[in-house]
């Protein structure tokens, strides 16, 4: 009997510890690939050349890597000005703007997948909403909708107007008419019927547009003003709130509970819930002459900036904390224009 309660004793220690060992498996970040757990940076190139590409930094900063879609791909070209990224799932879609492609990779590994083409005219951004791949054209001013797993063409939603920006939210799409500092409109559509809905009228010189909890924040800023405004995904109706002081205000990202943004050659934050802007810069960074903040992005409270260097050299990104204070500098691509969180 007493050894018989011993072999029963050692069978369930050893299936405790088991299933602790299970749990404890559970809650590691397994990376899910070479390029995971970091931050991707897109870098456009030059135009008229294919030396698009893009770089990789770990979240801790120590790691970094160039060109890691030619490394992981060596016969494939990404191509002539990769212009924007978005995720879905494992995948990340390349949006290569004067090569009229979007490539599609595994966003851990960044194997190449597949290349799409078709009805794509000069394209800008990109969402993935249910499956479906929705692509901004500037040529035909249209949105070309794609099967976001067999990548099939699908449809196009004409807009006859400029489609720059998109975001996705309350099951809705949100595109941006505005374009170099020049706009005044967002275009709601209703993906089930692939067809506009409304047209909301902002302060012109849209150049920011952010999907949140269900809101759709743009940012507008021209010479004279900086305009905030809050779109209502439920009515497709804006609230703002504008500054005189603070002018020409550019680049939002939201982090947290946090709305980032520069304006010149300051950063400036202020909450979600905030009804003005800020007006104390949180830091202010040396002037690179037009490629200051050519890319600007906030993850994790670190803020990222990239200097494209006039593009006659390769892009300086370099990371601050929110004091200002310099936690790292890269040397990446040319024309870093934009930052992603790459974490599973």
């Amino acid at each position: 009997m007493k050894l018989k309660n011993l072999y029963l004793g050692i069978i369930a220690s050893a299936f405790l510890f088991a299933s602790c060992s299970s749990d404890n498996d559970d809650k590691i970040d397994t990376p899910l690939g070479a390029y995971d757990n970091g931050i991707l940076i897109l870098n456009e190139g030059n135009f008229l050349s294919t030396n698009a590409s893009v770089s990789y930094l770990s979240n801790d900063l120590v790691t970094f890597q160039n060109d890691i879609f030619k490394v992981v791909n060596p016969t494939v070209v990404l191509g002539d000005v990769a212009q924007s990224l978005t995720f879905s799932d494992d995948k990340a879609f390349i949006v290569v703007n004067n090569s009229n492609e979007v490539e599609v990779v595994n966003r851990y590994t960044f194997k190449s997948l597949y290349t799409i083409t078709e009805k794509l005219e000069n394209p800008r951004y990109s969402v993935v909403l249910n499956d479906k791949l929705y692509v901004t054209n500037a040529i035909s001013k249209a949105v070309t909708v794609y099967d976001a797993k067999t990548y099939a063409y699908l449809t196009s939603i004409s807009l006859n107007k400029t489609a720059e920006k998109i975001v996705a939210a309350n099951g809705k799409l949100y595109v941006t008419n505005a374009s170099y500092g020049n706009g005044t409109e967002v275009t709601v559509i209703n993906p089930s019927t692939n067809s506009v809905t409304k047209t909301i009228t902002l302060e012109n010189g849209i150049n920011s547009i952010e999907a949140n909890n269900g809101t759709v924040y743009v940012l507008a800023g021209n010479s004279t003003k900086s305009q905030l405004s809050k779109i209502n995904t439920s009515t497709d109706t804006a609230t703002s709130f504008e500054s005189t002081t603070v002018k020409g205000a550019l680049n939002m990202d939201i982090d947290g509970n946090k709305i980032y943004y520069t304006q010149g050659l300051g950063v400036y934050a202020m909450n979600l819930s905030a009804t003005t802007f800020s007006e104390k810069a949180l830091f202010s960074v040396s002037d690179n002459d037009w490629s200051t903040f050519y890319g600007f992005g906030v993850i994790d409270g670190k803020i990222y900036s990239g200097a494209a260097n006039q593009f006659t050299q390769d892009g300086t990104v370099t990371v601050y904390s929110s004091t200002g204070e310099v936690l790292k500098t890269v040397t990446a691509g040319l024309g870093p224009n934009g930052f992603y969180s790459n974490n599973n």
